[in-house]
């Protein structure tokens, strides 16, 4: 049974070589039915530009990816259920208070404009790289900037996802909704954050890098790093905890910073009634 399962992924792609090139001069894909005759074999060096880098392989074993892809995206899928539903609904009456600031509209504009002009004008599939999370950003900021009749639900929880995704410790255009309780709200969006990311790059990433033989976001074979640190045959994993632990700590710096602003502004207020 694995080793049919296995057959069936490898299928999607048999040119993908067994472990990822390490210089121009390796083979980066083999022929179109895995043929390892040199009339079929594509070398690096006769890539387009930017392109070795970026060639994908059977790092892990086919049976891997289907493992992983089951797994992930039934959990991701289970915790978006569960948890997208309980959320504070926010009030659509009060959609025109999470428009972008006309700033941020011209920004993204510009930045993803310039984005999309340069994957466009790469090697073959490039574009499919504004699939990397922090293209995925600005692509979340787009949609929010310029896509019509978004319902103010959806704008607040894409604010909120952003805080985790983003290297800022605070978006200030739409502050998080703490009726809930503070640790209620806390932990139902670091756990949406980590269900759609899991879900996006395993359950799209993955089949999309196989489908392509192209590494998007590393998640056919690890990125080089220092020691070796993330490899192996749990590198997703360990990419994936260590996301998850990003996101856990900025979305922490985000409510700490949130509560410590609101306290300010109500005691501000109190002094004010007293004045008075």
């Amino acid at each position: 049974m694995p080793s049919y399962v296995g057959n069936i992924i490898k299928s999607i792609n048999p040119s993908l070589v067994a472990h990822p090139p390490k210089s121009l001069e390796d083979v980066c894909y083999l022929g179109p039915n895995g043929e390892t005759d040199a009339n079929f074999l594509v070398y690096c060096k006769d890539l387009p530009d930017g392109m070795p880098a970026m060639v994908g392989s059977w790092y892990l074993d086919p049976e891997r990816h289907a493992i992983e892809y089951v797994v992930f995206v039934a959990a991701s899928l289970l915790i978006i259920s569960v948890i997208l539903p309980s959320l504070s609904r926010y009030p659509q009456e009060k959609v025109d208070q999470l428009s972008p600031p006309m700033a941020i509209k011209v920004t993204t504009f510009i930045t993803y404009t310039c984005q999309l002009y340069y994957k466009l004008n790469g090697y073959p599939g490039k574009i499919l790289f504004m699939g990397m999370p922090c293209n995925v950003l600005w692509t979340m900021w787009a949609i929010l900037c310029f896509w019509p009749k978004l319902s103010a639900q959806t704008m607040f929880v894409m604010y909120q996802l952003i805080v985790p995704y983003s290297s800022l410790a605070i978006v200030a255009v739409a502050t998080p909704d703490t009726s809930d309780g503070i640790v209620s709200n806390f932990m139902k969006i670091w756990s949406l954050a980590c269900a759609y990311f899991g879900l996006f790059y395993f359950g799209v990433g993955t089949p999309l890098s196989l489908l392509t033989g192209l590494n998007l976001n590393y998640m056919l074979h690890p990125p080089p790093n220092p020691g070796d640190i993330v490899g192996g045959s749990n590198f997703r994993i360990q990419s994936t905890l260590a996301c998850a632990a990003i996101f856990f700590f900025v979305q922490f710096l985000a409510t700490v910073f949130e509560v410590s602003v609101g306290r300010g502004i109500a005691k501000g207020y109190d002094r004010k009634s007293k004045v008075v």
